[in-house]
């Protein structure tokens, strides 16, 4: 099954951009002709049930910035839900903002890889980067239930959970955009099944003619993708 560092390099082999492979904003960074290059945040996910006609993306796990912006602005998340939501919104636009010299914003985008429970089925869907097509100061019911900060919508006739926080288990600000809200989506696919071959038959790929031919084929070597 691909890893997410597979489908980072996918993308930027066919948007002939290059894969930052580091932990920056956007994955992918792709150059234009006449101006700041474009940026693509990449995202791997479950597919969602179809029931909930939307897409996921987990936006950050980072804990420590969530809990110190919430200090900066003075906000207990349990006594103030609305609060808190406006501010890990504005936390992570912020961190887009910050690199505004450097990637054209406006043309840069998230790009989900749904897969299904058994990683054989995928799609590919594109969403908007602004993160407030619902204004989470009025578009937005906030509620903290638990360990969590949980943020409502109304769609498609009642409530939809757009938001998920988990403050003390890893800090993930979760987000779930309904699929109307997305700009392209591909149909499902597959991918082909990689050829299992030798390490010997690998190494010689690699080395040419500097891996001695002689050199017999161990019984028991694995076979490799």
């Amino acid at each position: 099954m691909p890893g997410f560092r597979d489908f980072e390099r996918a993308a930027a082999a066919v948007t002939y951009g290059y894969a930052r492979e580091d932990k920056g904003i956007f994955d992918v960074w792709v150059p234009t002709h006449d101006g700041l290059p474009y940026g693509i945040s990449c995202k791997m996910a479950a597919l969602q049930p179809a029931k909930n006609e939307s897409s996921f993306m987990e936006l950050s796990n980072s804990a420590a910035k969530f809990h110190a912006a919430l200090a900066d602005r003075g906000i207990e998340w349990r006594l103030d839900p609305k609060a808190a939501g406006i501010t890990l919104v504005d936390t992570v636009m912020s961190w887009h903002e910050a690199v505004a010299g450097e990637v054209d914003l406006a043309g840069s985008r998230y790009a989900i890889l749904d897969h299904d429970k058994d990683w054989r089925v995928f799609s590919l869907k594109v969403f908007p980067l602004d993160l407030r097509t619902a204004d989470p100061a009025r578009h937005v019911r906030w509620e903290a239930v638990g360990k969590r900060l949980d943020g409502y919508i109304y769609e498609r006739g009642g409530e939809h959970r757009l938001w998920q926080w988990f403050a003390d288990s890893g800090g993930q600000l979760k987000y779930y955009p309904p699929l109307s809200w997305g700009e392209w989506s591909s149909q499902s696919f597959t991918l082909e099944e990689a050829q299992p071959v030798s390490l010997r038959s690998r190494a010689i790929e690699y080395f040419g003619h500097l891996w001695p031919r002689s050199l017999p084929e161990a019984s028991n070597q694995p076979e490799v993708d």
